[in-house]
C-alpha cells in the first residue's frame, strides 16, 4: 500500500513507501534500468514479434470480413489486404511490432521500489497484453484506412497511401496508448507506479536545487 506525503524542498524525502524510499540514488538507479531495458527491446531479436503482429493483424482482418494474408518475403515480414478500393501491401518491421514499447514498460515497472514482484509480474503482463492489442489495432487501422475510401478521410485524401495515415495514427497510439496503458497498470494492478511518477517532477527539481546550492 502506498504511502503519500506532501513535497517538501526541505528535508523530506521525495516519496515514501511502507517499504522504502526513493533518495537521489535511487533516482539514479530507476534512470539506468529504464535506459536499460529500453535499449535491449531495441537490440534483441525481433522477428517473433513481427511475425505474431502480421499474423494477428490478418486473422483480426479476416475476421472482420476483410481479406487479407501474410508471409516472409527475403527474410522480411508482409502484410497484405487484398479487398478494398485498392491492394495494400506493408512490410512489418521491427518498430511495427511495438517491442520497443515493451522496453519501456519494463523499464518503468521493473525497477520501481517498494512493490511486490508478483504484482510487478502482474503488471508487466497486463502492459504487455495492453501495447499487443493497441498496436494490432494500430496497423488495422492504418490499412483499412488506406485500402478503402472511407467518407470523410476519402475528402482529404483521394488515393492515400500507407504514409498518409501511418504518421499521424502512429504518434496518436505512441502517445495515447503508452498513458492508457499506464494509467490502466496504475489504476488496476501497481499505484505505485503513478504515485511515482506524480511525485517525479518535483524529485528532480528538488535534487537540482541541492546540487545547484552545494
Amino acid at each position: 500500500m502506498v504511502r503519500r506525503i506532501p513535497f517538501n524542498s526541505g528535508t523530506t524525502p521525495f516519496y515514501s513507501m511502507e517499504g522504502g524510499r526513493y533518495t537521489l540514488r535511487d533516482l539514479v538507479v530507476y534512470a539506468a534500468a529504464f535506459a536499460f531495458f529500453y535499449m535491449l527491446f531495441q537490440w534483441v531479436p525481433s522477428g517473433w514479434a513481427e511475425q505474431l503482429t502480421a499474423q494477428s493483424s490478418s486473422a483480426a482482418m479476416n475476421a472482420l470480413g476483410m481479406a487479407s494474408s501474410y508471409g516472409v518475403e527475403g527474410g522480411v515480414v508482409a502484410l497484405s489486404l487484398v479487398s478494398g478500393v485498392r491492394p495494400v501491401h506493408v512490410y512489418i518491421v521491427r518498430e511495427c511490432s511495438a517491442i520497443h514499447v515493451l522496453g519501456v514498460v519494463l523499464g518503468l515497472i521493473v525497477p520501481l521500489k517498494g512493490a511486490q514482484w508478483t504484482r510487478k509480474a502482474e503488471a508487466i503482463a497486463l502492459g504487455a497484453l495492453l501495447v499487443y492489442a493497441m498496436n494490432i489495432a494500430r496497423i488495422i487501422l492504418t490499412v483499412v484506412l488506406t485500402g478503402y475510401d472511407l467518407p470523410l478521410l476519402s475528402w482529404f485524401a483521394a488515393s492515400p497511401t500507407v504514409e498518409t495515415y501511418h504518421y499521424p495514427i502512429s504518434f496518436l497510439f505512441g502517445v495515447a496508448g503508452v498513458a492508457a496503458t499506464i494509467l490502466a497498470v496504475d489504476r488496476l494492478v501497481l499505484p505505485e507506479l503513478g504515485d511515482f511518477l506524480a511525485q517525479l517532477p518535483d524529485a528532480l527539481t528538488s535534487t537540482l536545487r541541492k546540487l545547484i546550492n552545494n
